[in-house]
């Protein structure tokens, strides 16, 4: 949850010369205790234009305001407004107000609620985070470790992982079900400072996250019964009424709705998981949206796929950034030149925005396309590799594969070739099982010798047919 600090009146001016490039600013801020219902907020005003405003509601999460006959309402999801313009002695003025926003991480079931979207986590502002990291709550602890969990910005080299066990285990040590869940995920696929993989330590922290009542938790074992993976027993039907049970309890969560579609999804009950998704699209169940789309684009409605994307990128869907990816070369050759520039800038803009959000499907098709030159992308080896890594970070086993490829190619360094091995074993790792004989190839010619306690566990054997690696929240 967020709650404002500071609330901001702005008069802003600027000489009307065109030739004069400054600006100026009166600006008078206020606390919550001096807005008082009914009282009058004398703010600086340089210029005299402007006239009373006036409380009419304040609270931690709304302040609405009356100027003129016209009342104004701000909150999180709209913290500013320009109230009024005009203008004398050759100078413009502007009157708007506006809210300073902190995120405040309380220990409350409504808290871990609001932040179960790995969408929401990864869009926590640069002042989000300092305040985070300014608390030593276990909630702030926890929500600043997911963040490095999935967004990953210091790549493979950095010291996400690092941080982000550090945090996580202070969190879980001070109770916070949730966090038992992501360093689950984390042993589980190997993405450990230490670069290290175990299914049973994830397990036992899944099961130390459910029996502690982690929701996080309870829809990740929901999506694995659904299709079956990670030892879990394929039982969609029951998912179906347990989601639906859920949906009916007070306060309850809205991802529900994903996982309930998507378990009539697999059932091919199709007609009914569209509703769903539709109604958790209404109740603000943001991946829905893609989910949705994917489903129209399944049947051929390409129309209703665009629309679903589009609609998914204003809610903040980061999954529907890749739209446009798959726009034919050959039609993309047939245009002229201005509307090819603006379709390579717009897909680019789409794709790098995905990235920052943790979108690793983004990073891979940035990277390829650089690789391959595609759809007005210039071919650039840096940029493909740099993009491929970034995607390999955030857990895309096709951008690990690309770059195990490209590594391998043209009479390989012996470093290089260790490097494509590691590689191939991240990919095998977040579900590419075509990398299987591969990988032990590598090992047997001694090429994954840190790795080998993990291969002689998990790879020699006849794998899983699922490691469960799809997962809407990871």
């Amino acid at each position: 949850m967020k709650t404002w600090t500071l609330l901001h009146i702005d008069v802003d001016y600027s000489p009307s010369d065109p030739g004069c490039r400054q600006n100026f600013c009166d600006r008078t801020s206020f606390t919550l205790k001096e807005l008082t219902p009914g009282s009058r907020l004398i703010y600086k005003d340089s210029g005299g234009l402007f006239g009373a405003v006036s409380v009419v509601e304040a609270s931690r999460q709304k302040v609405v305001l009356r100027y003129g006959n016209t009342d104004f309402s701000l909150s999180e999801d709209h913290p500013g407004v320009r109230m009024d313009a005009g203008g004398r002695d050759y100078t413009n003025f502007w009157l708007s107000v506006w809210m300073d926003w902190h995120i405040f991480a309380e220990d409350t079931p409504s808290f871990y609620r609001e932040w179960l979207p790995k969408d929401k986590v990864a869009r926590l502002s640069e002042s989000d985070r300092e305040a985070l990291a300014a608390s030593s709550s276990p909630a702030a602890k926890y929500l600043l470790g997911r963040w490095h969990y999935i967004v990953m910005p210091g790549g493979l080299e950095g010291d996400d992982l690092k941080m982000a066990e550090k945090l996580l285990r202070e969190a879980a040590s001070a109770g916070v079900a949730d966090a038992y869940e992501i360093l689950s995920r984390m042993y589980s696929f190997g993405n450990t400072p230490d670069d290290r993989m175990d299914r049973e330590e994830g397990e036992r922290l899944r099961q130390e996250a459910l029996s502690r009542g982690s929701e996080l938790a309870r829809m990740r074992y929901a999506y694995n019964r659904i299709v079956g993976a990670l030892n879990c027993p394929k039982e969609p039907e029951k998912v179906v009424v347990e989601a639906e049970e859920c949906l009916q309890q007070s306060g309850a969560s809205e991802q529900w709705y994903s996982v309930l579609a998507f378990a009539y999804q697999v059932l091919g009950q199709l007609d009914k998981a569209e509703a769903i998704f539709k109604k958790g699209i209404e109740a603000g169940c943001v991946n829905c949206f893609f989910d949705l789309a994917f489903l129209c684009n399944s049947q051929g409605r390409r129309e209703e796929y665009v629309k679903w994307m589009e609609a998914g990128i204003k809610a903040g869907d980061a999954s529907c950034y890749i739209l446009g990816y798959d726009f034919p070369q050959e039609e993309y050759e047939k245009l002229d030149s201005r509307r090819q520039y603006y379709l390579t800038s717009q897909l680019k803009d789409r794709l790098v925005a995905g990235v920052n959000l943790g979108e690793e499907r983004c990073a891979y098709l940035l990277g390829s396309n650089y690789f391959c030159g595609l759809l007005g992308f210039p071919t650039d080896m840096k940029q493909a590799g740099a993009w491929l890594t970034r995607g390999a970070a955030l857990g895309s086993s096709a951008a690990c594969e690309l770059v195990a490829d490209i590594l391998e190619a043209d009479n390989p360094s012996d470093e290089d070739r260790l490097d494509a091995a590691r590689f191939r074993l991240y990919a095998l790792r977040n579900g590419d099982d075509g990398q299987l004989e591969k990988v032990q190839d590598a090992y047997f010619n001694g090429l994954l010798d840190y790795y080998e306690e993990e291969i002689q566990r998990y790879w020699l054997p006849d794998p899983d047919e699922d490691d469960g690696r799809w997962d809407a929240y990871a």
